[in-house]
């Protein structure tokens, strides 16, 4: 008889892929990061005269991080990205809002609910 294989180590079931796992976190972790200085200078506690480009240069990492992000299930066996395909659409309108009114923080926003559930799924998946 030919050697048995199993799912993963010693039985165990097997593991995600660690780049799709981290994609998804990063991808997350730039969102957040975003979040946060847009806030931050939303509320006036950063000034961004020169620094302008910093939030610019934290959305396209954030983009560019989700995109790939979203395309790991047609390389991998993970699925936990496909939460972060709605993302994409507040990603694609939140450059062409004025960020002075109010409809540019509401459609950031929107994009939350696809990073938490893409990492809710990871961590429940065994990520």
């Amino acid at each position: 008889m030919g050697r048995r294989r199993t799912a993963g180590r010693h039985g165990t079931a097997p593991t995600r892929p660690p780049a799709a796992r981290r994609l998804v976190t990063a991808a997350t972790g730039a969102y957040l990061a975003n979040c946060l200085w847009g806030t931050a200078v939303a509320v006036r506690v950063i000034r961004t005269r020169k620094l302008r480009v910093v939030h610019h240069g934290l959305f396209v990492v954030t983009a560019a991080l989700t995109g790939a992000a979203a395309t790991t299930p047609l390389w991998t066996r993970d699925r936990t990205a496909l939460f972060l395909l709605p993302a994409l659409v507040p990603l694609a309108v939140a450059p062409r809002t004025d960020p002075r009114a109010g409809a540019h923080w509401k459609v950031a926003v929107a994009a939350a609910p696809s990073y938490l559930g893409a990492l809710l799924a990871r961590g429940r998946r065994g990520g």
